[in-house]
Formats: structure tokens, C-alpha cells, sequence
């Protein structure tokens, strides 16, 4: 697959948070099962996952509408002075899909995410940088840009969150 990576996603979640995983990364967990209650609801389980880059996700403050735009490499230094705020994150796609979830779909999995929220990527390591800024309205989440840069590296980098990762100012 030598797909350039390119995709925009319009995501409006209810929760506090987006969620990126490898669908076969994920195969384990069973339809209908609260992944959240189980493996995502305190800062140290969320943590195990992002080292272990099967699932990875950040607090957005606010729920709202999201466009996240998927590109390929590091961000030019233009976006990165245009949307100050940003993490680094790092995920293992394995089977060539990503989904994009609102974190409260993990309180009932379901393996039908519609395709809208998926992107076809070559298997191996990313290196996420996650980028946006506060909306020109003054409120997180409302009609919000994402950039979610993704460059591919040859094992996964040491990643050390503390807490789940924000990607917010207050």
C-alpha cells in the first residue's frame, strides 16, 4: 500500500474525548462490552494503552463538532504556529485500518464503525502529532479543527503521559 495519507473525518461526540485504534489491534474486545468501564476510565489504564499504542485517545475538553484532518508526515512549521496546542501520541496499525471514536462508544463496543471514521493506512508505527487551537467562537468543540499528522517510524518511541493526554487549554 503506498496510499499517500489523506482524509478528513467530521466527528460530533458526545463525550470528553476522540479515540484512534487498530481495528485488529482491538479484535479482542467482544460487541457490546464497556471497554471504557473495563480498560479506559482512569488515568493509568489509559496511560498502559497509549505506551502499548493499541489504543490511544485525548481529552478535548468538550464534546462538539470535530474536523479532523488525517495528513501524512510532520507538521510544516506554518500549522504548527497556526494551531499551538498539541500532543504526541504513537500507534501500532495492524490490518491496515484506523478508526476514529468518540470516547463514549467504548462504554458499549461495537465493531461497525462506519467507514466515514475509518482510514486505510500501511501496517507499522506512527508517530501522532495532534494539533489544533481554540475555535474563533471562543468554545472547544464547536466546529474545531484537528490536524492529526501521522509519520511512520521503526518501533514504537517511549511515551511518557502521566495522565490521560489534553489536548485543550483553559
Amino acid at each position: 500500500m503506498t496510499n499517500k495519507i489523506y482524509k478528513n473525518i467530521e466527528l460530533d461526540i458526545d463525550g470528553m474525548g476522540i479515540v484512534i485504534y487498530s481495528n485488529k489491534n482491538m479484535s479482542y474486545v467482544n460487541e457490546g462490552e464497556d471497554f471504557f468501564k473495563k480498560e479506559f476510565s482512569t488515568p493509568t489504564k489509559v496511560v498502559e494503552h497509549i505506551k502499548k499504542g493499541d489504543i490511544v485517545g485525548f481529552n478535548t475538553g468538550s464534546g462538539g463538532k470535530y474536523n479532523i484532518k488525517i495528513r501524512e508526515g510532520y507538521p510544516s512549521e506554518g500549522i504548527n504556529n497556526e494551531f499551538p496546542v498539541s500532543i504526541r501520541l504513537a500507534i501500532d496499525v495492524k490490518g491496515n485500518v484506523l478508526s476514529f471514536i468518540d470516547l463514549y462508544w467504548l462504554t458499549e463496543w461495537s465493531n461497525n464503525i462506519p467507514e466515514e471514521q475509518q482510514i486505510f493506512v500501511e501496517e507499522g508505527i506512527y508517530h501522532l502529532t495532534i494539533l489544533t487551537m481554540k475555535p474563533i467562537s471562543g468554545i472547544w468543540g464547536d466546529n474545531q479543527d484537528i490536524y492529526i499528522y501521522m509519520n511512520k517510524i521503526n518501533c514504537m518511541p517511549e511515551l511518557n503521559w502521566n495522565g490521560v493526554p489534553q489536548l485543550f487549554t483553559d
